[in-house]
C-alpha cells in the first residue's frame, strides 16, 4: 500500500486535499444545486431584507424572520445582493459541503483508514451512496440535500467534534460544539446529548455510577479540561444562546394552543413518531443495527457505541415527551428529526469499516469479499430495505467470525461472491424487463472487483470500488436529467405567471391552492412574485418561532384547504375582500370574476369586492 497519511511529503497532503474538493465536487453531481426551493422560501426574504419592501411591510411572516434562529443568515445577509445571492447561495452549498469532507478526512484518518488509495475510495463511496443525501428515513432531516441551507452546514463542525473527542481535544471539541449550536442549536443539543456519555465515562475521579465508570471509552481526562471545554463551548454558542432566550422572551405572551395538534397540521412527519410509515420505522432499525456492528467493528467501539447511547437518550426523552407533556420547548428539539444524526454517522462508520476491510493486512479473504459487497449495497442510486438488510447480515457475520479461519478454497469463494453479486443484482433490478446495459457494466464491475480481491490486488480493487461510486454519480445525474425536463414543463408557466405579476402593479395580496397537489408550487409564489399571499402551507413553519402566528395561519390554512371549485375560491375571496385569486385550470376559470391573466393553464382573477384585505 501507499503511504501513511501522517508521514505523507507536502506532494502527498496536496493530493489528500485534491482528494477532498473533487470527493465535494463529486457529491455536489450527486444532489444537484437548486435555487429557491424548500426553506429558501424564508432564507431569501431574509437575507435580502424583503421585509423593508413597501408591499411586505405589513406582512408577519417577513417580518417574523429575525426571530429564526441561526448565525449562517446574518453572515449571508452581509455579501448578499438581488443580484448575487443565487452565486452566493452556491458558494455556501460548496463551502458547507467542503468542510464535511474534510471533517469526513479527518475521521477516517484518525479511525485507521491507511493510505491514499483507501481515503479516496471511502471519500467516493461517501459522495456517491443514496443513504448520505436528501433527507433523513424517519423525521426528514437534511443530509447532503440539493439546495443551501444552514442545516447541512452543521455536519462538518458535529464531526468534526465527535473526532475531537474521541482522541480528547476537548477545547477543539467545545469551540466546534459551539459552532455546530450556533449554526443550528437543536443540532447543537443532538451533539451535546451525543457526547455526554463519553466524555462522563472517561473523567477521573468523579462520581458516576461504577459501571459508567468502566465504560470509559478514551484515557481518563482530567475535571479541568471538561471544563475549559464548557467555557469555550459557552462562549461560542452564546450570541446564540442569547438570540433563543430573547426569543422566547418576546414570544412568551402568545396565547396556548395545542401544540401537537399544530404540527400534525404542518409537518408531522419532523417530531410525531407515529407519523412514520412502518417502511421508515423499519429502515431506522437497519440503519441502528448497522450503525451498532460498524461500531463494534471499528478500533474504539466503547466510544462510538457510548455516542449512540447518548443520542438514544435524547431520542426517547424527545420521541416520548410530546405525547405526555404539551411542551413548546420539547417539540422543538425536533428529536425524531435527529435521526439524521444516527444515518450520517452509521454511514460514515459502515463506510470505515468496510474500507478498512479491503485495505488492511489483516481480514480473511471472505471477510474482504463480504466488505466489497457491503460497498456496492451502499452505491446502488436506489434506497432499498433490502440493502440495509444485506449490509447489516454481512457486517453481523464479519463481527462474529472475525477472529475464525475458514477452510474455504478460494474457488468456492469465488463461487460464493459470484452466486451473491447476481442474487444482488437480481433483487436490486428486479423491476426492469431486461438486464440493461447499465446493469451489466454493473456485474461486470462487481465481478472484476472480486477477482482483484482474490488476486491480492488490494489498490486496484479499491479503485474500482471507486469507480463504481463513480458510476453511480453517472447514474443519479442522468436520472436527475431526465427529470428537470418534465419539472420545466410543468413549471415554465408558473414562472411565466409568477414573473406577470412580480412586474404588474397588482398589490395583492393574492389567495393561491393549499391542496396538496398545488402546495410545492404556490410555497414559492410569494418569493417568486414579490407580492403577499393570504396564506400558505409552507408559511406553518412561522409558528415555531413565532407562536402567535398560529391562530391567523390555522384559521385561514383549514379554511383555504377546503376549498374546492373557482365558485368557492371567488366567493371566499370576495367574503374576506381579497383582490386576486389564482387559479389552475383544474380548479376552474374566473367565471364572472374579470380575468387579468391568463397562460398555460393559470387564471388570475379579481373578484368583486369592497376593499382589499388588510394582513
Amino acid at each position: 500500500m501507499d503511504k501513511e497519511v501522517g508521514r505523507s511529503p507536502w506532494i502527498d497532503r496536496g493530493l489528500l486535499a485534491a482528494l477532498v474538493i473533487a470527493a465535494t465536487a463529486v457529491s455536489i453531481a450527486a444532489t444537484g444545486f437548486r435555487f429557491g426551493v424548500n426553506n429558501n422560501v424564508f432564507h431569501i426574504p431574509y437575507v435580502l431584507d424583503y421585509a423593508s419592501l413597501p408591499q411586505f411591510r405589513d406582512d408577519p411572516v417577513y417580518r417574523s424572520l429575525d426571530k429564526f434562529v441561526s448565525l449562517a443568515w446574518p453572515a449571508v445577509r452581509l455579501v448578499s445582493t438581488e443580484g448575487n445571492v443565487r452565486a452566493v447561495f452556491l458558494t455556501g452549498l460548496f463551502l458547507g459541503r467542503l468542510a464535511v469532507f474534510a471533517a469526513l478526512f479527518g475521521f477516517f484518518r484518525l479511525n485507521g483508514l491507511p493510505g491514499r488509495w483507501a481515503m479516496g475510495t471511502a471519500l467516493a463511496v461517501v459522495a456517491a451512496t443514496p443513504w448520505l443525501t436528501q433527507l433523513s428515513v424517519i423525521g426528514g432531516h437534511g443530509l447532503f440535500i440539493g439546495y443551501f441551507t444552514h442545516s447541512e452546514l452543521s455536519w462538518g463542525p458535529l464531526l468534526g467534534a465527535l473526532v475531537a473527542v474521541q482522541h480528547r481535544r476537548l477545547g477543539l471539541a467545545g469551540l466546534l460544539c459551539g459552532i455546530t449550536f450556533c449554526l443550528n442549536f437543536f443540532v447543537g443539543l443532538w451533539l451535546l446529548a451525543a457526547i455526554a456519555l463519553p466524555v462522563l465515562a472517561s473523567v477521573r475521579d468523579w462520581p458516576v455510577p461504577a459501571f459508567l465508570a468502566r465504560l470509559g471509552p478514551i484515557a481518563p481526562i482530567r475535571p479541568a479540561a471538561v471544563g475549559r471545554a464548557l467555557l469555550i463551548f459557552l462562549a461560542t454558542a452564546s450570541p446564540v444562546i442569547v438570540w433563543v432566550a430573547s426569543t422566547l422572551v418576546e414570544t412568551r405572551g402568545a396565547p396556548p394552543f395545542d401544540y401537537a395538534g399544530y404540527l400534525r397540521l404542518y409537518f408531522p412527519d419532523h417530531s410525531l413518531i407515529d407519523a412514520a410509515p412502518g417502511t421508515e420505522l423499519l429502515e431506522f432499525v437497519l440503519i441502528l443495527a448497522a450503525y451498532g456492528l460498524a461500531a463494534l467493528l471499528s478500533r474504539t467501539p466503547r466510544f462510538w457505541m457510548l455516542v449512540l447511547a447518548g443520542w438514544a437518550l435524547l431520542f426517547v426523552v424527545g420521541a416520548a415527551g410530546p405525547y405526555l407533556v404539551d411542551s413548546k420547548l420539547l417539540f422543538n428539539l425536533n428529536a425524531i428529526r435527529s435521526v439524521g444524526f444516527v444515518q450520517f454517522v452509521g454511514f460514515a462508520l459502515i463506510v470505515l469499516a468496510a474500507v478498512r476491510t479491503i485495505a488492511d493486512d489483516g481480514p480473511p479473504l471472505w471477510q474482504r469479499l463480504a466488505a466489497c459487497l457491503v460497498l456496492a449495497e451502499l452505491v446502488h442510486p436506489d434506497r432499498q430495505v433490502h440493502q440495509l438488510l444485506t449490509v447489516d447480515v454481512l457486517l453481523a457475520a464479519m463481527l462474529l467470525y472475525r477472529r475464525h479461519a475458514t477452510g474455504l478454497s478460494a474457488p468456492l469463494l469465488a463461487a460464493g461472491y459470484g452466486a451473491l453479486v447476481i442474487l444482488i443484482l437480481a433483487v436490486q433490478f428486479s423491476a426492469a424487463a431486461t438486464w440493461s446495459p447499465t446493469v451489466l457494466l454493473r456485474l461486470v464491475l462487481l465481478a472484476a472487483l472480486g477477482g482483484c480481491v482474490l488476486r491480492g490486488w488490494r489498490s486496484p480493487a479499491l479503485a474500482l470500488i471507486a469507480g463504481l461510486a463513480l458510476f453511480n454519480v453517472a447514474t443519479l445525474v442522468k436520472w436527475r436529467e431526465d427529470g428537470v425536463a418534465q419539472r420545466l414543463a410543468v413549471e415554465a408557466p408558473f414562472e411565466r405567471m409568477t414573473d406577470w405579476v412580480r412586474r404588474s402593479t397588482l398589490a395583492g395580496p393574492f389567495l393561491v391552492p393549499v391542496d396538496e397537489p398545488h402546495r410545492d408550487l404556490f410555497d414559492n409564489f410569494q418569493l417568486k412574485a414579490l407580492r403577499p399571499v393570504w396564506v400558505d402551507w409552507k408559511q406553518g413553519a412561522v409558528v415555531m418561532w413565532e407562536p402567535g402566528f398560529y391562530p391567523r395561519w390555522s384559521i385561514r390554512y383549514a379554511a383555504v384547504e377546503s376549498l374546492g371549485d373557482a365558485d368557492q375560491f371567488l366567493a371566499y375571496a370576495a367574503a374576506n375582500d381579497i383582490p386576486y385569486v389564482v387559479l389552475p385550470e383544474d380548479i376552474g376559470d374566473c367565471g364572472a370574476a374579470r380575468t387579468l391573466y391568463r397562460d398555460g393553464g393559470y387564471a388570475i382573477c379579481a373578484p368583486a369586492i369592497a376593499a382589499p384585505a388588510r394582513r
